[in-house]
């Protein structure tokens, strides 16, 4: 049976989070959300799915829009800056010969892919599935589920957030030990795996 293997990508592929951050605080006092001014305020915010969090605070879906323009913007003018983690595009390699790779992410699709191929990682990938296609994550990995039916399927995040989103899309799930959240917040919803470095997926597999 196929592996699917579902990849969130900021704090997984990619280390992004100081300009990630940086800019998203930032946009968020253009705004007038002021709530959100340090890491621990930030990274509160992907204890759920990020644009649950932003409307429970009460942002309407407009400022949200405005706010990730904002951020698509920065990302972009700073992708020279943004680097790869340390091993994981030799593993993707590896993994996208036997099996079937996604990106699910809360990002913008034309951000990811404009960095993936610069790093020459995104034919590595069948599909990208981001912000533009739906703020659900459970959504977009049913989706995946019902386009690729009968395999074994994994999703890999870096937050809270994300493991919670793949539990309830019934998929098997791997913290991975070099994000966002760190082990014992990750360990409070249970994933399935937790692992501490990209060749560690091939132990799960």
């Amino acid at each position: 049976m196929k592996n699917v293997l579902i990849f969130d990508y900021d704090g997984v592929i990619v280390d992004s989070f100081e300009i990630f951050m940086t800019n998203f605080i930032n946009a968020c006092k253009k705004e007038g959300w002021n709530s959100i001014a340090t890491k621990d305020d930030f990274l509160r915010l992907f204890e759920n799915n990020m644009y649950e969090s932003m409307y429970a605070m009460g942002m309407t879906k407009e400022e949200i829009l405005r706010i990730v323009f904002r951020m698509r913007n920065a990302l972009i003018k700073n992708q020279n800056k943004l680097k790869p983690f340390n091993g994981i595009t030799d593993v993707l390699k590896v993994l996208s010969k036997n099996n079937l790779l996604f990106i699910v992410t809360s990002n913008e699709i034309q951000v990811v892919e404009k960095y993936l191929r610069s790093q020459k990682l995104f034919g590595f990938f069948k599909e990208i599935y981001g912000s533009d296609t739906g703020a659900s994550k459970i959504e977009k990995i049913l989706k995946i589920k019902k386009n690729n039916p009968n395999c074994n399927y994994f999703y890999i995040g870096d937050t809270r957030g994300d493991i919670l989103e793949g539990i309830k899309s019934g998929v098997k799930t791997a913290a991975v030990g070099w994000g966002w959240h760190d082990k014992e917040q990750l360990k409070i919803v249970s994933p399935d795996f937790i692992i501490d470095s990209p060749k560690d997926l091939f132990k799960i597999l």
